[in-house]
């Protein structure tokens, strides 16, 4: 095999600046497992004797095989026997160096670059990288004098190499030196057109605020490297931050006209439409860019949650069927799940949900669905068991303590719902509407009134459209007798919201009937009943509105209906058909 052209393949990792890649965790087997330290040091020397039996070229495509694995360490180890065999060999060395710098290991990559350096089989293009390479290690240790000191005359001598340029710009900008950037930037175009000046130049003009000139040198970028989205995405996002979104979007769709598989002009326009609810649109732009990119998970993963908030949830099953067959993990699983339990085929999504692994936290936010399907197939003990081991995970984990708040309120557990929330209240994040909500009517249950009003201001507050609250509160001052206006200024904002809602037409209906107005509140509460037929409140008050509205004959005709519903207060009933409604009542 010939050295020399294996020797010449493309570097996999050029130099790049240091501390870019977080260094690998890599320990001593003795450390981590003392019991087998003999066992590690004769592997460690079998292996090593193996490597020191391999020829150059035959270590070099071992190397390039341990960084395709993602094998850093044994990479290094194969380039720096390779190096012992082969000191001239300038690519692997510069490889070397490279990994070492990523590696988190600038003392070893400094050797290295100063025995490179002090060498002559370099040429001038590998010499200038090194250089560079060391200047990284100088910025790294913190030392940006020395830093620029060295760029100024490596300048001098490579007045048209766009690395050192980008750097000693950058560390002009860091230092707040933005107009000296520019002026270092523009030196290096004077001497050569480059896209990657160009782009440096447009990122410093924005963070000085002159937009005009960044889009200037953004269109130059363009012409440069038409094929290159980072132009495009800039432009588009200027003009968005300008409020001119045509524009913004146009940018993005012409992109695409010749870069259909672009994934990242597509999570750019897609999200740019997201945010105008132009969810159908978003799912198109979606589609096209799976339809070019070969079904690309990147393009169908987002696809699927599109459908999926869309309401198409058959599409959403179908998407995320396909992507589990093309990457079985616990994200795809889930989402396949969750479609599935929005189809209602609940007994394959309970199966797909029991598949994700418990102790990842899809596992547990599989769990609460699990613990929601229980729920809704009534089975609230087991959804109860789900819950309480979830909870004593994760203690603050509020899906889990929303479930549970339902599930208390569903067994009259009033006392208990509030002890297990009322720790939450303390936390710093905000809380699900409906578990204030689900408080408040456990408060309303003990008649603490002001604490009802209270928590349903809390949720209004944060959620002043939330429709329910805004029911449950006008309700509550009705019920009091107290505050009418406001309790149907609020009873008819619910109203615009969910305006054939049959519980909050019963609400103005009460509201009219507290306020004396009974022609009103029986019209309104035969709307009502219309849209809820077998709600026994809902009848008992009817009766009410009819016996002061002075149809006795009607209201009897209506508590009867109540009793025939399974009234909890059936004696109370009974009075009242017997002797109707006492004055005032």
């Amino acid at each position: 095999m010939n050295k020399m052209f294996l020797y010449s393949l493309p570097l996999l990792w050029l130099l790049t600046a240091c501390g870019e890649h977080q260094p690998l965790e890599s320990q001593p087997a003795a450390q981590q497992k003392p019991a087998t330290s003999q066992s590690h040091a004769i592997n460690k020397a079998e292996s090593q004797a193996a490597i020191a039996q391999m020829e150059p070229d035959f270590l070099y495509l071992a190397a390039l095989n341990a960084l395709r694995d993602g094998n850093r360490e044994m990479a290094i180890e194969l380039l720096t026997a390779l190096i012992k065999k082969d000191p001239g060999a300038a690519e692997p060395h510069l490889q070397l160096v490279s990994l070492l710098m990523q590696s988190g290991r600038i003392d070893e990559a400094e050797q290295h670059i100063a025995t490179l350096l002090s060498g002559t089989s370099l040429s001038d293009e590998e010499r200038q990288q090194l250089q560079l390479a060391q200047y990284r290690i100088y910025i790294a240790r913190g030392d940006t004098a020395m830093t620029l000191e060295k760029l100024e005359g490596f300048l001098h001598n490579h007045p048209d190499n766009d690395s050192a340029r980008s750097m000693q710009a950058t560390i002009f900008a860091s230092q707040g030196q933005i107009d000296k950037a520019l002026a270092s930037v523009a030196a290096g175009i004077r001497i050569k057109e480059s896209s990657t000046l160009r782009m440096l130049e447009a990122q410093l003009l924005v963070r000085k605020g002159d937009l005009t000139n960044a889009r200037i040198s953004l269109m130059r970028m363009r012409k440069l490297m038409p094929d290159n989205d980072a132009a495009t995405l800039i432009l588009s996002d200027l003009a968005s931050k300008s409020n001119n979104r045509d524009e913004a979007e146009k940018l993005l769709q012409d992109f695409l006209l010749e870069h259909p598989a672009d994934m990242k002009v597509t999570h750019a326009l897609a999200r740019l439409l997201i945010e105008e609810k132009r969810l159908t649109e978003a799912i198109l732009i979606y589609r096209n860019a799976a339809a070019h990119s070969g079904n690309s998970p990147e393009a169908l993963r987002p696809l699927g949650m599109l459908y999926f908030q869309h309401g198409d949830y058959k599409l959403a099953e179908q998407t995320f069927r396909q992507l589990l067959e093309m990457q079985p993990d616990d994200n795809n699983r889930y989402y396949l799940a969750a479609s599935l339990e929005a189809l209602e085929q609940f007994d394959e999504a309970q199966s797909q949900y029991e598949k994700i692994r418990p102790d990842t936290e899809m596992g547990l936010q599989a769990q609460i669905r699990l613990a929601a399907m229980d729920i809704h197939r009534d089975h609230m003990d087991q959804a109860e068991v789900r819950l309480l081991s979830i909870l004593k995970q994760r203690p603050n984990e509020l899906d889990a303590h929303l479930l549970l708040s339902s599930i208390r309120l569903s067994k009259n557990q009033f006392r208990q719902l509030l002890d297990e929330t009322e720790a939450l209240l303390e936390l710093q994040q905000k809380l699900p509407p409906q578990l204030l909500f689900n408080r408040a009517v456990a408060f309303e249950h003990f008649k603490d009134y002001a604490r009802v009003e209270s928590t349903l201001n809390r949720v209004l507050a944060h959620n002043p459209k939330y429709a329910d609250a805004l029911n449950f509160l006008g309700y509550t001052f009705a019920e009091q007798g107290i505050q009418l206006d406001r309790a149907k200024e609020l009873i008819l904002r619910a109203l615009q919201e969910k305006p054939d809602d049959g519980y909050y037409l019963d609400s103005l209906a009460w509201v009219y009937y507290k306020l004396g107005d009974f022609g009103l509140a029986v019209s309104t509460q035969e709307k009502a009943i219309q849209q809820i037929a077998n709600d026994t409140i809902m009848h008992e008050h009817y009766g009410d509105m009819l016996w002061q509205a002075g149809r006795s004959d009607a209201a009897r005709q209506a508590w009867h209906k109540a009793l025939e519903l399974n009234s909890d207060h059936p004696k109370e009933l009974e009075h009242k058909i017997k002797h109707g409604l006492q004055s005032g009542k």
